[in-house]
């Protein structure tokens, strides 16, 4: 965590400051933003000021950083109005789709199945996508009509007609053009911790 110092505060921004900590309909995320501000400037540390509000010294020190920037004007900002998606495009959904259709293991990865985390993680590493949370990753895939169940164990054989025997056993791909299928999946050979984190 870098060190930051407050900025004196300007009077109007100290009239903001005792206003909104005595305002009762502020969110609790909102209020400790002020709190932030309100502690730091009474003397205290960034880790003190964190560790008396319940939040992390890090996401203390960047809405310092914020307020030395630009005052209170983000404080309240809605950081996605009505619930939109960030933006993208149809191809970084459909590529998305199709690695948690894929085999991670042919991807190189120490594991059989995906979860939203390591879905998310692979992704971001790779700029595939971008920045989301692991809750906007969720909610796209549901969208596309994906679930955790929808998630199954990889098998591969190397018997010739292995694809040609699982027929109608594998789960459908509805909602997920262009996904790659290079192998099956068969549901009921995990346990249900190996489907996709809730």
């Amino acid at each position: 965590m870098s060190t930051v110092e407050l900025r004196p505060l300007t009077s109007a921004e100290r009239k903001v400051l005792a206003t909104k900590l005595r305002t009762r309909s502020l969110s609790a995320q909102v209020h400790q933003r002020y709190r932030v501000i309100a502690e730091v400037r009474s003397g205290c540390s960034l880790r003190t000021a964190a560790d008396r509000i319940g939040i992390t010294p890090e996401t203390a020190s960047r809405w310092v950083h914020r307020f030395n920037a630009d005052g209170f004007r983000s404080f309240e900002a809605v950081p996605n109005p009505h619930g939109r998606m960030p933006i993208i495009t149809r191809k970084q959904i459909l590529e998305l789709i199709d690695i948690a259709l894929s085999d991670p293991r042919k991807l190189g990865l120490p594991f059989t199945t995906w979860s939203v985390r390591t879905l998310t993680e692979y992704c971001r590493e790779r700029r595939l996508i971008p920045p989301f949370s692991e809750e906007w990753i969720r909610r796209i895939l549901h969208r596309e009509g994906f679930s955790p169940q929808r998630i199954r164990t990889w098998k591969t054989s190397s018997d010739p007609r292995f694809l040609a025997k699982k027929g109608a056993s594998a789960p459908s791909t509805s909602g997920a053009p262009g996904a790659r299928r290079s192998s099956a999946s068969t549901s009921g050979a995990r346990s249900s911790s190996d489907r996709w984190e809730a």
